[in-house]
């Protein structure tokens, strides 16, 4: 009889997860198996072949024909010590959910001739020699439309060549359909995601792990769990988007954890953007990598964009209508006229209520961390989201002596408004609220090939998506996201407004882009509308060192919950008082409700601690009780 320890996926709430089960033949270490754990069966695979125990032992269930490969198990205890997360866990997110005879099962692929180059512009050639030069981490920043594309598939079919795997990262399904038809094009491809079934995951899953020939594994954050072996090239596309955060189980951030698969596998890492984020474009600068820049269109011809910011406050730019300015109206009459289409982008992101004066730009905001205070009529009172700090609301404005109001922002029905503007156009809404069937990317070919006027919608008509007939662009309240109470703010607005505005200009046709704001002066609307990328970037940096937030410091947020607003609250108390008296090095700041505080029937607190050592952080945080929830280099502080 032989014993082995077996990694198991168990749930969060097992201190550990590997145990020891028995078997009578000799099984490799690697080797997917199943075992009996508590009255089910679970996935689990071969950590260790130990000494027959002193206790009894369970057999195991079954052994499978598959073997997790050395980088990746390597990977699996990287990223378990990096963010603290339990075995089991870790574990869980490395396996496959279920393993039948099906998964084994070969599809039969049709046979295809692929495209074996592709024709690269000047700048695109510079930009894969300086990508090609070192083997540190880049980022790609390329303004939108300059053809970042083209730049993977020719580093793709390199890699290809030399008989290595590509990882391709992007941040949803939305994006998938256009990219994933084009890199086909060039390499076979592999195509994970979330919303494939069960048994199709665990058919990719094995295909992956027993992959021979080099292949473009490609998917969202999930895929870098996959059994990979052999990769040359990591490459995340869109990687400013917030999706690439991990925000429930272990929160990781799966920029920084593609950087450790890069690591493991000694492979190159490419983030590519037209706005690339700026904490972790830092941290790749200081570890010797470079930023490879495109700052031209890669079609060119006589098409043009033309900008114009419109002043909400003034009153005169909305003579027809109170939410959509006069000249957005008239541009959209004109792309209607000639068969165009139109964009209008509801900056739906800041839903809190803020302090705003009526006439001027002032609005109240932390002493300490320069962010914009949200009103909690509980308590009437102006609270800082980041350190907790409160002030009394005022009446009149601090600058001009206006009257001050509290604001709350969100989308009041525009698509209603619209259709009573624009009686005969046909008009699309896109938003977190569309089923799956009504998605942007499902209709992607229908709204290209012009069977909608008017696109309506938040985020997902924002991304990278070409559509050759639009013309006009409307944003809608541009400045809404600079009011959300955080540091990262400007730059998810300066995101946005870029992204949003560079959906026209692209060499199909003169775009025109409308900016409606109550800051027209805002220096962040400026840059972004310019693509004014490395501007915008220096002097973020400089806001942000000036008040300690990263990339010059690390952070982690410490989440709790309870159903009882007073027991949450007084647990949070306790932990601030012991956590401030033992941490030394590390600054606690809170504890505070968290900017939604209530979900689910539960209330949220969340104690923020700071520290210049991401490994002082880490020793605080392992010795934290396991009822509380842990954010490790989280996106936000909110």
């Amino acid at each position: 009889m032989n014993y082995y320890e077996v990694g198991v996926g168990a749930e969060r709430y097992w201190k550990s997860a590997i145990f020891t089960y028995n078997h009578d033949k000799r099984i490799t270490i690697g080797t997917v198996v199943k075992v009996p754990f508590g009255n089910k069966n679970k996935f689990g695979y071969i950590i260790n072949v130990v000494n027959k125990p002193t206790y009894d032992t369970k057999p195991i269930d079954s052994v499978y024909d598959i073997l997790i490969p050395d980088k990746t198990l390597l990977y699996a205890d990287w990223f378990k010590k990096f963010y603290l997360a339990s075995e089991g866990q870790v574990y869980s997110q490395f396996l496959p959910k279920n393993i039948t005879k099906n998964s084994f099962k070969e599809e039969k692929t049709a046979d295809y001739n692929l495209l074996d180059s592709i024709v690269l512009n000047k700048s695109q050639k510079t930009a894969v020699k300086e990508l090609s030069e070192t083997g540190k981490p880049s980022v790609l920043h390329g303004v939108t439309g300059s053809g970042k594309t083209r730049i993977y598939i020719s580093i793709i079919l390199e890699q290809i060549k030399s008989g290595k795997n590509v990882l391709f990262l992007y941040p949803e399904i939305s994006l998938t359909s256009q990219l994933v038809n084009e890199i086909k094009r060039y390499a076979p491809v592999v195509v994970f995601h979330s919303q494939l079934k069960p048994a199709q995951k665990s058919k990719l899953w094995v295909k992956v792990a027993q992959l021979e020939n080099p292949t473009v594994i490609m998917g969202p954050r999930s895929a870098m769990f996959l059994p990979h072996k052999n990769i040359g090239t990591i490459i995340i596309d869109e990687s400013h988007e917030s999706s690439f955060k991990q925000e429930s189980e272990i929160r990781y951030n799966g920029l920084l954890a593609a950087g450790g698969l890069a690591r493991t596998h000694k492979a190159k890492l490419i983030m590519g953007s037209a706005t690339p984020p700026i904490s972790e474009s830092e941290q790749i600068i200081k570890s010797g990598g470079n930023i490879v820049c495109l700052h031209e269109r890669a079609i060119k011809n006589e098409s043009s964009k033309t900008v114009e910011i419109i002043d909400i406050k003034n009153r005169l730019n909305f003579k027809k209508h109170k939410l959509l300015s006069d000249k957005l109206i008239k541009s959209i009459e004109q792309s209607i006229n000639s068969s165009q289409q139109s964009l209008l982008f509801i900056n739906r992101r800041g839903t809190a209520k803020l302090m705003l004066c009526t006439k001027c730009d002032w609005q109240a905001t932390c002493p300490n961390c320069d962010l914009p205070q949200t009103y909690h009529h509980d308590k009437h009172k102006l609270i800082c989201h980041t350190c907790g700090t409160s002030s009394t609301p005022v009446s009149s404005c601090p600058a001009c002596n206006s009257e001050t109001a509290l604001k709350s922002f969100g989308s009041k029905a525009i698509v209603e408004e619209v259709t009573s503007l624009f009686p005969g156009a046909r008009i699309g809404r896109f938003d977190s609220d569309q089923s799956k069937e009504d998605s942007f990317s499902i209709l992607y070919e229908e709204i290209k090939n012009g069977k909608i006027d008017i696109l309506i919608g938040t985020q997902q008509i924002a991304k990278g998506l070409d559509l050759p007939l639009l013309t006009t662009v409307g944003v809608l309240n541009a400045d809404l996201s600079t009011y959300f109470p955080d540091y990262s703010s400007d730059e998810r607005t300066f995101q946005l407004i870029s992204q949003v505005a560079g959906r026209v200009g692209r060499g199909h046709a003169d775009g025109r882009v409308f900016i409606q704001t109550r800051q027209p002066n805002s220096k962040v609307l400026d840059l972004a509308v310019k693509e004014s990328w490395h501007k915008f970037k220096d002097i973020e940096l400089i806001n942000r060192q000036k008040y300690d937030f990263p990339p010059f410091i690390f952070v982690a947020k410490i989440i709790i919950r309870d159903k009882s607003l007073k027991k949450a609250e007084t647990t949070a108390l306790k932990l601030t008082k012991e956590l401030s008296a033992k941490t030394g090095k590390i600054k606690v700041l809170g504890p505070i409700a968290s900017f939604i505080p209530k979900k689910s029937n539960h209330y949220y607190f969340q104690v923020h601690l700071l520290g210049k050592s991401r490994s002082n952080l880490l020793k605080v945080i392992e010795k934290l009780d396991s009822k509380y929830i842990v954010d490790i280099d989280p996106i936000n502080m909110l």
